[in-house]
């Protein structure tokens, strides 16, 4: 468990650790999973939680107001270690965090939540889509915090000589 704990706070620093960007997954209106990466950019230990920035307009976040399962894996190739975390997901919108995240999200960053449609939306030529980057703050409005509480994880260290396996459940606040 220290470990988990170390490799996840180093991987909100550390932009080389695998830790930094999880495959993050919800569950679709079909019922099937959608995966993709994000960028670690916070977790709070107790209960452990892991915190990313994303778009209020995306898939995802319409994803998760339907069905607040979701599932994060991390595989770190250079230590042999996967972590795998059955999380319960929570958009946060306003608030005390998301006005903290916000203020430290950096310029560049902000910008990409100012453009006017939505992730994923079609557009109808490359470069359609244009932000102001003088005005990065016009992004606010668009801006959300996405929580992934954990529920379970295993961690598998995987040896040509044997796997090692380990596999942890909340219970209550433990």
């Amino acid at each position: 468990l220290e470990e988990i704990s170390r490799r996840l706070t180093d991987g909100v620093r550390n932009r080389r650790s695998a830790f930094h960007t999880p495959a993050v997954a919800t569950v679709t209106p079909q019922n099937t999973p959608d995966v993709r990466r994000m960028v670690l950019r916070g977790v709070d230990k107790s209960p452990l939680t892991l915190r990313f920035h994303t778009d209020k307009r995306s898939g995802k976040a319409h994803q998760i107001h339907q069905n607040s399962s979701g599932f994060c894996e991390i595989y770190d190739s250079d230590c042999k270690i996967q972590l795998r975390l059955s999380c319960r997901l929570t958009l946060l919108h306003d608030g005390e965090t998301v006005e903290r995240a916000w203020s430290a999200t950096r310029p560049m960053s902000r910008a990409c939540y100012q453009i006017e449609t939505g992730p994923g939306t079609e557009i109808p030529a490359p470069g359609t889509a244009v932000y102001d980057s003088g005005c990065p703050d016009e992004g606010r409005a668009n801006f959300a915090v996405l929580m992934a509480e954990v529920l379970r994880m295993e961690w598998l260290y995987l040896a040509a000589r044997g796997h090692a396996r380990a596999r942890f459940e909340r219970a209550g606040d433990g």
